[in-house]
């Protein structure tokens, strides 16, 4: 028998049980990323509930934002500035085409690129969105100073530029993910209103 700490048989914790490199295990479930992810989910949680009041998810009003800010986008683009998959992004397409939010249209300059543009409707539920988006982003961030709030922001920032730089990979076409789209998002949504 040993005297090493260990789990019992229903995986909760037990008291002092170290991780591999001695830090408490109840440590690393406060630790930054997982505070991060906790507060993803819960904002993506309420982003959500007030997206499916209009028929649509916090995705698919991210497509629908997207096609706003720039008409004729295509799928892979509005893919690299979602940080998600090609395919994916297709499937949210294809709904919301089939919804009548957006229409599709091959690029008279581009031979194989099919653009998207809002429909009337989907106009209208992209400016129904965006207000209750806000009105989240305003409810979420309450407990915050409009100081700590741009603090916050600078940090999360900060976190993401130095995690996107240790990543390996190269963005699709040398493209700047972060400046395109992505987290810049979740920034502008945080900053407060002028």
């Amino acid at each position: 028998m040993t005297d090493e700490p260990r789990q019992d048989r229903g995986a909760r914790s037990v008291p002092g049980l170290t991780a591999p490199g001695g830090t408490a295990i109840e440590d690393l479930h406060r630790g930054l990323v997982p505070l991060i992810m906790q507060t993803y989910f819960y904002a993506r949680r309420n982003f959500d509930e007030a997206m499916r009041a209009h028929g649509v998810t916090a995705s698919q009003a991210s497509v629908l934002s997207r096609t706003y800010e720039h008409p004729g986008i295509s799928g892979a683009e509005i893919s690299r500035q979602m940080f998600t998959t090609p395919q994916a992004v297709q499937l949210m397409l294809a709904t919301l085409v089939r919804k009548g939010l957006l229409v599709r249209e091959p690029d008279p300059t581009h031979g194989r690129v099919v653009g998207s543009r809002l429909t009337d409707e989907g106009y209208r539920i992209f400016i129904a969105c965006h207000a209750d988006a806000v009105e989240v982003d305003r409810r979420l961030s309450e407990s915050l100073s409009p100081e700590e709030r741009r603090t916050l922001i600078d940090l999360l920032e900060r976190y993401l530029h130095r995690s996107q730089r240790s990543v390996a990979s190269e963005p699709v076409d040398n493209d700047d993910r972060r400046r395109k789209g992505g987290f810049n998002v979740l920034r502008r949504l945080l900053e407060p209103k002028k």
